[in-house]
């Protein structure tokens, strides 16, 4: 009795270590989208992101947090996050609230040379394809762009 109680406690242990390791962020390596893209970020993190590719299923609903420097005073700040699939061209990713001051915990207006952190999640569609991707996120402000990198996905059923 008391062996098997010990059991469905390991169990128990085992099935909840495995759901909090995919909702753990993890510092993902980020690639830049060009040359001195990354200057102003700091860190990223993210769920489902323990190694690269990020292995995401379509149920799930991956977690982000960017660390970046504010490059300029600015009165507005958005996000935008892109699923880019082999050469094509990027699209925007539907339904996603870009508005950093608004909806991801960034304190607007922004102070040059001050530190933020943009929070925020993404909601899968089942109608996405399983496949290799790209996943492009573009911190922007009325002047222009702020930072832009990418993270290699693996979308999955």
């Amino acid at each position: 009795m008391a062996g098997s109680m010990v059991f469905l406690a390991l169990c128990a242990f085992a099935f909840v270590s495995a759901a909090s390791a995919a909702d753990a962020l993890s510092v993902v390596k980020v690639d830049q989208c060009t040359d001195g893209s990354t200057k102003n970020v700091k860190e990223v993190r993210m769920t489902h992101c323990e190694s690269l590719p990020c292995n995401v299923k379509l149920a799930d609903k991956p977690r982000f947090e960017v660390d970046f420097i504010a490059e300029r005073d600015s009165d507005v700040m958005r996000l935008k996050v892109q699923g880019q699939i082999g050469q094509l061209k990027p699209e925007n990713f539907p339904g996603f609230k870009s508005d950093a001051c608004s909806n991801m915990g960034v304190e607007c207006p922004l102070v040059a040379g001050k530190q933020y952190t943009a929070k925020s999640q993404l909601t899968m569609s089942p109608t996405f394809p399983p496949t290799q991707a790209k996943a492009i996120f573009k911190g922007v402000d009325a002047a222009g762009e702020l930072f832009c990198f990418s993270v290699p996905v693996k979308l999955k059923q």
